[in-house]
């Protein structure tokens, strides 16, 4: 699995300028349009694939599938598959690191990469689904982008927001993401504080 972690990351994020490219520079051809579309579809066939193969290969069925639950959902379900870039990027965070002390020491460029990521695929999800909402306040990039921005860090200036009730479930989404990242990112500060006063405690 730490093999396959950069060429997954790769794919991933392969999968999500497919993804994003349409709907940022609406309109496109439809030739364009349709090698997006076919790049989705071969890039899903290959996490499915690797999924069935890392499933077969498990000693214990039911312990694969409680492991990796998640990648399970990104398989499965076709919104979450857009979302599978942050398992990479996760993943490549802690199998580059020797110890969880490492982790956490490099929790910046994980979580702001993780952020950024999915700033641009949200921001692209719900300009998708609002553009054509007749009264809708995200009809463009910047608007989405600056949506997401103000969204993901839980300011929510409230100038831009998406009245479809997909756009609000991506919205949803996004707010609980931002919570959980500024969480985590927290308390990673704090668990660096401690360490450090520990060993400063050890030293003397």
């Amino acid at each position: 699995q730490t093999r396959m972690a950069k060429p997954t990351l790769i794919l991933s994020l392969i999968y999500t300028a497919s993804f994003i490219y349409p709907v940022y520079f609406y309109p496109v051809s439809n030739s364009l349009k349709n090698i997006c579309r076919l790049t989705n579809h071969l890039v899903w066939a290959f996490f499915a694939v690797d999924y069935i193969i890392m499933f077969y290969l498990a000693s214990s069925k039911r312990k694969f599938i409680k492991a990796h639950i998640f990648e399970l959902v990104l398989v499965a379900l076709p919104f979450v598959r857009m979302l599978r870039p942050l398992r990479a990027i996760l993943f490549i965070g802690q199998a580059g690191f020797r110890s969880k002390r490492h982790l956490i020491k490099n929790i910046w460029w994980v979580g702001g990469a993780a952020s950024m990521l999915m700033i641009l695929i949200m921001s692209a999800a719900v300009l998708d689904i609002e553009r054509t909402i007749p009264n809708s306040n995200i009809k463009n990039p910047g608007d989405a982008i600056w949506w997401a921005f103000v969204t993901v860090t839980t300011v929510g200036y409230g100038d831009h927001y998406p009245i479809s009730t997909e756009g609000r479930f991506v919205a949803g989404f996004l707010i609980i993401f931002g919570v959980i990242m500024l969480a985590t990112i927290t308390g990673s500060l704090a668990a660096t504080i401690l360490n450090y006063q520990l060993e400063d405690d050890l030293d003397k």
